[in-house]
């Protein structure tokens, strides 16, 4: 079953907080950093084992390290042991994730963790939990709407209510992910929910069903092969779709296509990306051998799956129940016996209805053989108890109807896709001469925009430099005026009433203001690329110490230096684009402050 990126001290500290608070938008990961990218590649490039060495080393050494990399690096981690077995490490990485302050304000990281927690305890056989957490992940994609997201969380409740024996809403929402990925196009997706259909088809006892969607599953497989970059992943999704069709072509009596497709599995055991993947396959071999009652061909894939389970399989039951199969077919019914009950106590934990139906079933056969028939009857009692509940589970609404309605949309959707096909070639040949003709009006009216835009800045910019050439002028007649100490004392002491003091504060805070608004820097940057007011540090901070008492009525001096305020000015009308309203503004204010001083001046003389 299939589930489914050398600055000073004060500039770097600025950097740094706006990085932090753009980093805190609710949906910033449009692009991962180079670090989740090269992680990601390798996922989709390598066996997991090679990716998982990687990723960890861009974890422990990154060239981008933030709090968002490091997330985005914990989930891929995550999910690696996760497909491996290792759940104490992918419940470590896990925590990291839930516990970071991206999680709370990103939702894509939210949807994977959710994801990922449901797919763990899906693994490990915890079917409610699983359910729980990705019922969780498909909420979140209703909620952003996110076809691809809906994509593959339908595919996931379908799988979760699989294994949940309900199959009415496994079939709908199978249904529904098949729709949306569709709807996206990717093959790879696509064969996935196939797949899953023909799996489900299997179990219900459909099995001409079944084997047409394994057959429409692996087509789409190997389609995605062919594309460009496509995730090397897929060929354990080939590999696993030789087993079940081995499998289902040995339940359907066809012996030359069991055969094809046993060769296939063998050919393509290398792909196999993990020790799981091997157990499955060997087991799925050993077990198409004993239908056709091999023994000796199956106790080879056997033991061979065995020595890659463990002690900690899924598929030791049914690993135990081959077993006590072949020593039956071989005539040992003590050690049949022995195994069957040994797989009867996997299974029991593991909860499998369908396999401890087949358990019981082979005891009722060697009790029977052996003349105990009340052991027999026992046994032969649990076996359709189990057979029951299955078919309860297959039978509680009309699944066939269901099944038709999927063949018959997908076929609905790709008459309609022909003939959208055709309709977009109809139109490219009918619209060539509407696009030529389009073209030249847009060529005409963006030539027309230009010259009218080339005319009107060259007017702004004339109009401005008239204005600068204006203030330029009235300030050197003004400092012409001053040349003597007398001068120039005379002058300040002119100058040093209350109301121009008041309008040179208004005129400088108008100034800075403008600054920071059009530039998103402050006071202190004004000051260092101005050259006009001084800069100092104080306790390992810069401050303008100078500038700021010209900000307020109280602190500005009794004899203030004017020029550096109407300097400070000019500056910000050359160097800013200000919006016609704010120039004008300063502009009015620096024409009031410079009529004082122009005022005074004349009354010293």
């Amino acid at each position: 079953m299939l589930c489914d990126h050398q600055p000073n001290k004060y500039n770097t500290m600025r950097i740094g907080v706006f990085l932090l608070l753009c980093g805190f938008c609710a949906n910033c990961l449009a692009t991962n950093s180079g670090s989740v990218k090269q992680c990601q590649q390798a996922i989709t490039s390598r066996p997991h084992a090679e990716a998982l060495e990687l990723c960890l080393s861009l974890l422990e050494n990154p060239t981008d390290k933030n709090i968002q990399t490091n997330t985005q690096l914990w989930l891929e981690i995550a999910d690696l042991y996760s497909q491996q077995g290792l759940y104490a490490d992918t419940n470590y990485y896990l925590a990291k994730v839930k516990q970071s302050d991206w999680y709370l304000s990103n939702t894509i990281i939210q949807y994977r963790w959710n994801r990922l927690v449901g797919h763990k305890f899906l693994h490990q056989t915890n079917y409610e939990q699983a359910k729980s957490y990705l019922e969780q992940g498909y909420k979140i994609a209703q909620h952003e709407g996110d076809t691809e997201w809906l994509a593959k969380s339908s595919n996931d409740l379908g799988l979760i209510h699989f294994k949940l024996l309900d199959y009415k809403n496994a079939l709908l929402y199978y249904k529904e992910s098949l729709k949306y990925k569709e709807q996206i196009g990717n093959l790879y997706y696509i064969g996935t929910t196939l797949n899953n259909l023909g799996l489900l088809n299997k179990d219900l006892g459909n099995i001409e069903q079944a084997i047409e969607y394994y057959e429409q599953a692996l087509d789409t497989f190997l389609n995605y092969t062919r594309t460009d970059n496509f995730d090397v992943r897929v060929f354990s999704n080939i590999s696993h779709l030789y087993e079940d069709l081995a499998v289902i072509y040995a339940l359907n009596g066809n012996n030359d296509k069991q055969s094809q497709y046993i060769n296939k599995i063998i050919e393509t055991f290398s792909t196999k990306l993990s020790t799981n993947e091997k157990v499955r396959a060997l087991k799925n071999l050993a077990l198409v051998h004993i239908k056709q009652e091999q023994s000796s061909d199956a106790r080879q894939f056997i033991n061979e799956s065995r020595k890659f389970a463990g002690l900690n399989s899924n598929y030791l039951d049914e690993i135990a129940y081959i077993d006590a199969y072949i020593s039956y077919l071989e005539g040992d019914l003590e050690q049949a016996l022995q195994q069957t009950n040994k797989a009867l106590s996997h299974s029991q934990s593991a909860n499998k209805p369908q396999v401890l139906s087949d358990i019981h079933q082979l005891f009722y056969t060697i009790y029977e053989q052996q003349g105990q028939y009340q052991q027999a009857f026992k046994h032969l009692n649990q076996h359709y108890q189990y057979k029951e509940q299955e078919l309860q589970a297959q039978y509680q609404t009309d699944l066939q109807l269901i099944n038709q309605q999927i063949a018959k949309e997908r076929l609905e959707r790709q008459l309609i896709s022909e003939q959208l096909t055709r309709e977009k070639q109809d139109n490219k040949i009918r619209s060539l001469s509407n696009i030529i003709l389009g073209s030249l009006i847009i060529l005409l009216a963006l030539s027309f925009l230009l010259i009218f835009l080339i005319y009107r800045k060259r007017k702004d910019k004339q109009a401005l430099l008239a204005s600068i050439k204006s203030h330029k002028e009235k300030l050197l007649l003004l400092e012409s005026e001053a040349t003597s100490d007398k001068d120039i004392q005379r002058d300040n002491q002119n100058c040093s009433d209350e109301d121009f003091r008041q309008s040179l504060v208004e005129l400088l805070v108008e100034t800075v203001n403008l600054w920071e608004k059009v530039t998103q820097s402050d006071r202190i940057e004004l000051a260092e690329k101005s050259r006009i007011w001084r800069v100092s540090i104080d306790e390992g901070r810069l401050r303008t110490r100078s500038l700021d008492k010209y900000l307020n009525i109280q602190k500005i001096p009794q004899n203030p230096r004017w020029r550096n305020v109407v300097k400070t000015s000019h500056y910000v009308l050359a160097e800013c684009h200000l919006s016609q309203a704010d120039r004008a503004l300063l502009e009015d204010k620096l024409e009031q402050v410079m009529s004082l001083i122009k005022a005074r001046s004349m009354e010293t003389t």
